[in-house]
Formats: C-alpha cells, structure tokens, sequence
C-alpha cells in the first residue's frame, strides 16, 4: 500500500483545479514537491515545468503530462444557459446529469448537464446518444446577464466533480488519475534518486490531451538521450471486455507499451524497462494497443529522433470522472522508475 505522505499528494493532485490548457493550479503543486530536490527548475514559456538534477550523461527524461479532459464555455443563451465544448476525448454517453464546476473569473459556480427531455423527444431521438451541441450547463442563472454577473464568461474552463475515494482492496477513485498518478510517479521517483549517473530531467507537460502540446518544445529544448512517459492506460479487467480486446489487469503492474496509436516504441528503451523489471523483480504488463497515444508518441519525431517508452498505470473507466487504479501499481510504477533512471547508462 502506498504510504500516506504519498496518498495525501496524489489527494492534492487530483482536486487541483486544472484541465487541459488551464494546468497552472497542478503545476504549482508538482513546482512545490520538486523544487527542493532540483539542481534547477523553471516553468518554460507554453507552462510546461522543467526540473533538473545531476550531471554528465546520459540525459534522462521523465515526462508527466498534468492536464486532465475538462470542458469549457462556448455561448451564454439569453436565458442563462451554457453552451460549452471539449477539451480532449470525451464519451459524450457519460456526460449526461452529471454536476461540474464552471470556473469564471469570482470563483467556481456548480452546474449540471441537461439537455431536452427524453419525454419531448421523438421515439427515434431516445434511441440516439445525445451529442455535446445539444447539451447545456445549468447553473441556475434566470438569464444571460445573471449568469455574467456572477464572473462567468466565454473561455472559462470547467470541471466534473470526482471526489477522490478509497475503494475495496487497495483501490482508489477519482477525476483526472489520467494523469495526476503520472505526476505522482515521476514526483516521487525524482524526490528519490540521488546516487545515479548522468542528468535527470523531469518535465510535467501541458495540454497532452489537446494533441501532445507541451512535449514537443521541451523534449527539443533538452535533446535528451531517450525520454519515458509516464502515464496512465486502459484496464481490460471489467465485464464486456475479453483479454483479446484488452488484456492489462489492475494489480498486475505497470505497463511497457509496445505499440500504439501512432508508433512502435524503441526497442531499446523497452529493452531497459523489461531487463530492469526482471532484475528488480517488478511485476509488469505488455501492451499492444489500437488506440491511443501518449507524449512518448510524438518523440521519436523530433529532432533527428529521440528512442521514447512508457510506464504506465493501469486504469479504469478512462476518460471519465470516476477513473480506478490499484495502489501497488503505483508503488511498483514508482519503483520501476527510479530503477529505470539507474540502469540507463549501460543502455545510452
């Protein structure tokens, strides 16, 4: 189990208020836990944060991306209704009813998700999944200048409520574990390292969920010799979902991924990462994945090239707010990292 200190910073992490494009909450969170354990640290010009410690070769990076899917505010209507759109990949089946905060400029207001009654709609419409351009924010304001009033304005961003909760056998819930756990690893794997060769950097990255914003200028300002994202990963472990679609299990260790959406990762750098886990007895998982993608995805395309992996935590109920994950995938996440960072300079 993870120890309290560790379970408090992931508490924190997941009720900053933060999304995708709005990261400055979560930032000075990870900017606090890292800085006495830096040789240097800054905040770059796009938001990403850059910690940096050691010297020599090889140049090791640590990335976390520390945005979570959000929405923001699209249209006020006259009667005081929000019209809003996405920020990264929503399910829109699961944003019906639900409660968010809406985040304008006196502070956050709580609305809900509603849309037409399924008793007004044809019997075709109830048939159909209800599309974001057809649903409003209520936050019970009686029109348009009521609504403005109270601070909220088009581009603020806005939040599901997703408590942060222990559940049965060492599991844990909450919004945005993609990727405050990733946050929380490289937070703690970077704490820990002290006697390793070469520079560690730790980079959390910004708006990942917007299409791999923030890596691309930090991994080209550092030019490290190989970079591991630290993320999160779908868990198949759920009815309805054979081990053929999806075979990572919750408990069953961190994840090496293979294959995504965009790449094949680095057959070097996964041999580091599985070599370390067999000699450090850590329990890990393989995964060969259709679709998806991570900052480690978009790597290998800048500069001449940069070799990239991934550890990741597996993860229920993605891209939501009620998102799972287990606390020893974490504790051996965290292990396998700080392993990881040890072992490099055999490989690079």
């Amino acid at each position: 189990m993870i120890n309290m200190p560790i379970e408090d910073t992931l508490k924190k992490l997941v009720e900053a208020d933060s999304v995708s494009g709005f990261e400055e909450n979560v930032r000075d969170l990870i900017f606090k836990q890292l800085k006495p354990y830096a040789d240097e640290i800054k905040v770059d010009k796009i938001g990403n944060i850059i910690a940096k410690k050691g010297k020599g070769n090889p140049v090791t990076m640590l990335a976390a991306h520390m945005d979570h899917i959000g929405l923001i505010v699209k249209y006020i209507e006259k009667e005081g209704f929000i019209r809003f759109d996405t920020l990264g990949g929503w399910d829109e089946r699961i944003m019906l009813a639900e409660k968010v905060d809406v985040y304008g400029s006196k502070g956050p207001l709580t609305g809900v998700i509603g849309c037409k009654p399924p008793h007004l709609m044809e019997k075709e419409e109830t048939k159909q999944v209800v599309k974001v351009k057809d649903m409003f924010i209520d936050i019970g304001g009686k029109d348009q200048k009521s609504v403005e009033k109270a601070g909220i304005s088009v581009g603020d961003f806005i939040r599901f409520h997703g408590e942060f909760n222990k559940l049965l056998d060492g599991k844990l819930t909450g919004q945005g574990l993609d990727n405050r756990v990733g946050c929380l690893v490289m937070i703690e794997a970077f704490k820990k390292l002290r006697n390793f060769r070469g520079t560690l950097y730790a980079v959390g990255t910004v708006m990942e969920e917007m299409g791999l914003v923030g890596i691309r200028g930090s991994t080209f300002g550092i030019d490290p010799d190989f970079v591991i994202a630290l993320d999160t990963t779908m868990g198949g472990d759920i009815p309805g979902v054979t081990p053929n679609e999806q075979p990572i299990k919750l408990g069953d260790g961190p994840v090496i991924n293979i294959k995504d959406y965009m790449i094949v990762s680095n057959p070097q750098v996964r041999k580091l990462l599985k070599e370390t886990a067999k000699k450090n007895k850590i329990k890990y998982q393989l995964e060969v994945m259709k679709g998806g993608a991570s900052d480690a995805s978009i790597v290998p395309m800048m500069r001449n090239g940069i070799p990239s992996g991934t550890i990741l935590v597996p993860t229920r109920y993605i891209h939501s707010p009620v998102e799972v994950i287990e606390e020893k995938d974490i504790e051996n996440a965290i292990k396998l990292t700080i392993e990881t960072v040890k072992e490099a300079h055999k490989y690079f």
